[in-house]
C-alpha cells in the first residue's frame, strides 16, 4: 500500500513540476501565438486561444506516461546511471531524504488545495444556479425572466448552460431586438463558453498576471464575436451592424469599445473572411501541433533528470 502511495505521490510531484514549467514557458511565447491568431476568424480564435491554453498540462501528462515506459522515454534521454542500474529505468524520485519528501509532499499539497478550490467553486456555482431558476420564471422554452430593474441577460451554468434576461429588458425592447439578444447568449449556451472560460482559468493558473489577464481576455472577446456572428446570421431580415451591437450593448458590459465590435463583426461577415480563415487556421494548426510535439518532447528529455534532482 505504501509503495501504491510512493508511486502516485511522485507522480504528483512529477506532473506538477512539468505543468509549472511549460505553463511559464508557453505563458512567454503567448504574444507572439497571439499574433498568428489575429489573422483568422473568431471561431478559430477562440478555439485556439483555449487549446494553447491547455498545452501545458496536456504535455505534462504525455510526458509523465511516457517516462513511466523506460524503453520507450529513453531515446529521448541522455543516457546515465541511476545507482548502480545504467540500463533504462523508469523514473525515481527518491524520499527518503527530507529535500525529497518536502519537495513531493509541497506538490501533493498544492494539487490538493487546488483540487479543493475547483471543488468548492463547482458547489457554490451549483447553488447559485439553483437560487437563479428559484428567483426566476419561463419566459420561454429558450430562456428565463428574472424581476430585475436592470436591463441584464447573461448565460449561467457550466454542463447545461441557461439563458436569463431580466423583465425590464423584456419590458423595454423591442421583439426583434430581444430576438438579437437571444440569439447571442443562446450561441453562448450552445457552445458552452463557460465551460471553456473554467478549463481555461485553472489552466492558465499559475501563468504570470499580465499574460494570464490576455489570454483570458483574447479569448472572451473572441467569443463574444463568435455569438455576434450568430445574433447576426440568425436574423431574417438584414439589420445594420451599429443597431445590432448597441442592441446587444443594452445588457452587456462589454470590455472593448462598439467600433471596434461593429469593424470586427463586418470583418467576420466579409465575403473574403472564410477563404483567408482557412489559410489561417492551417497555419494556426501547424504551429500549435509543432508547440505541443516540442514541449512535450522537451518535458521527457530535460523532466526526468530535473526531477529525479530535485526530489534527490
Amino acid at each position: 500500500m505504501s509503495d501504491i502511495l510512493a508511486a502516485i505521490a511522485d507522480s504528483l510531484f512529477g506532473w506538477t513540476v512539468i505543468t509549472l514549467i511549460l505553463s511559464w514557458i508557453l505563458a512567454g511565447s503567448y504574444p507572439l501565438f497571439a499574433r498568428s491568431v489575429s489573422r483568422s476568424n473568431a471561431l478559430r480564435g477562440s478555439q485556439f486561444t483555449l487549446v494553447y491554453g491547455l498545452l501545458a498540462p496536456a504535455a505534462a501528462t504525455v510526458a509523465l506516461i511516457v517516462l513511466s515506459l523506460p524503453t520507450l522515454a529513453f531515446p529521448l534521454i541522455n543516457a546515465h546511471c541511476h545507482g548502480g542500474v545504467c540500463a533504462p529505468h523508469s523514473l525515481h524520485m527518491s524520499t527518503e531524504t527530507l529535500e525529497g519528501i518536502a519537495s513531493v509532499a509541497a506538490a501533493v499539497v498544492a494539487l490538493t488545495v487546488m483540487g479543493m478550490l475547483m471543488t468548492a467553486q463547482l458547489v457554490n456555482s451549483r447553488q447559485w444556479l439553483r437560487s437563479l431558476k428559484g428567483l426566476s420564471q419561463a419566459g420561454a422554452p429558450s430562456y428565463r425572466v428574472m424581476d430585475s430593474n436592470e436591463p441584464l441577460a447573461w448565460c449561467a451554468g457550466l454542463l447545461r448552460p441557461v439563458v436569463y434576461v431580466s423583465s425590464s429588458l423584456v419590458n423595454t425592447l423591442s421583439k426583434q431586438e430581444l430576438q438579437l439578444i437571444l440569439a447571442h447568449e443562446n450561441a453562448h449556451a450552445l457552445r458552452r463558453d463557460n465551460l471553456r472560460k473554467w478549463l481555461l482559468h485553472w489552466a492558465t493558473l499559475c501563468w504570470p498576471a499580465p499574460l494570464k489577464r490576455r489570454i483570458r481576455l483574447d479569448h472572451s472577446n473572441y467569443n463574444e464575436r463568435v455569438c455576434d456572428v450568430a445574433a447576426a446570421l440568425g436574423e431574417r431580415s438584414p439589420v445594420p451592424l451599429k443597431s445590432l451591437i448597441e442592441t446587444l450593448s443594452h445588457c452587456q458590459n462589454q470590455r472593448y469599445q462598439q467600433r471596434q465590435r461593429i469593424n470586427d463583426l463586418a470583418r467576420e461577415l466579409g465575403s473574403g473572411s472564410q477563404q483567408q480563415g482557412s489559410a489561417a487556421t492551417l497555419t494556426l494548426l501547424f504551429i500549435t501541433v509543432v508547440v505541443y510535439i516540442t514541449i512535450t518532447i522537451s518535458a521527457i528529455h530535460f523532466g526526468h533528470p530535473l526531477l529525479e534532482w530535485l526530489a534527490s
